[in-house]
């Protein structure tokens, strides 16, 4: 049996999962679109008289009221109208989308470290022995057995800490996947691609949808070209704010896919594996 499938099974299952609550949140965000604009237009009612408000109301911690009861004060409101109200299904799906590649990133991260790991687990050799000794030497491997796939999890977040220090050592452990990484039937340099990624990926979990001016200052032609293309946005002063449909984070849940098959089937193939595991899930 393979012992790369475990990771690459847990990853498509996880993108799988990503996807089927994105298509549900808009499939059913556009049937109640739907339905909701038939209603109206089978009645009188004016639809700039829609309106949707809410507030956060909140206590002040150090006040104590007479009489016991807990006082709330507004800390301010959103609220849409009209047609407004409806535009906020796009935004609600542009957010979403931008969280859908958020997760599928920090999926394909786990994936990359326990492909990893479970590699040099069970192919100890491939490990530089020189690292081997200086983990072994360092407190933070808490003089553990190397035949124990903790040992490589710590060996590999000691040595290979960024996804980019793991994706060089599965190149180098198998130069295959460079080629795939460039020459590809999607025709795209997912190289280039996962840099571009990592930005999505930063900016929706710290810079509100915003890629900063600063973290795109070194940036090449075609990773500007290849982030338009794939995730729509508009230039503004601070940088460059998203706006990506669903398509575009279905889209990018696919290369994902692609890309962490390709891994595991040329590292299956080095190592004399059983990788053609697409082909049997067809055959079911």
């Amino acid at each position: 049996m393979n012992p790369l499938n475990t990771p690459v099974y847990d990853l498509f299952y996880h993108l799988n999962t990503l996807n089927g609550l994105l298509f549900t949140l808009e499939n059913q965000l556009n049937n109640f679109e739907k339905f909701y604009k038939d209603s109206i237009s089978k009645t009188s009612f004016d639809i700039s008289n829609i309106f949707s408000g809410t507030s956060l109301v909140i206590r002040d911690l150090t006040e104590w009221p007479e009489g016991g009861w807990a006082r709330y004060y507004p800390s301010g409101k959103f609220s849409s109208k009209g047609e407004e109200y409806f535009e906020l299904i796009r935004v609600l799906l542009a957010r979403e989308s931008a969280w859908t590649v958020s997760q599928a990133y920090e999926a394909f991260e786990i994936f990359l470290k326990d492909l990893s790991s479970t590699l040099l687990f069970k192919n100890q050799q491939m490990a530089e022995t020189k690292k081997v000794k200086k983990f072994k030497s360092d407190s933070r491997s808490n003089n553990m057995a190397q035949n124990c796939i903790i040992f490589w999890r710590k060996y590999l977040d000691y040595h290979y800490k960024t996804n980019t220090k793991k994706l060089k050592l599965l190149r180098k452990i198998c130069p295959d996947i460079s080629k795939g990484e460039t020459e590809n039937n999607r025709v795209v340099d997912l190289t280039d691609w996962f840099i571009v990624v990592e930005e999505i990926r930063h900016s929706a979990t710290h810079s509100n949808f915003v890629i900063k001016t600063s973290r795109m200052k070194n940036w090449s032609k075609a990773k500007r070209e290849m982030l338009k293309k794939y995730f729509p946005g508009i230039n503004i002063e601070q940088g460059y704010r998203l706006n990506i449909t669903s398509e575009n984070a279905k889209y990018c849940l696919k290369l994902f896919s692609e890309y962490s098959f390709q891994i595991y089937k040329f590292l299956s193939i080095s190592r004399g594996y059983d990788w053609n595991i697409l082909k049997k899930k067809e055959e079911k």
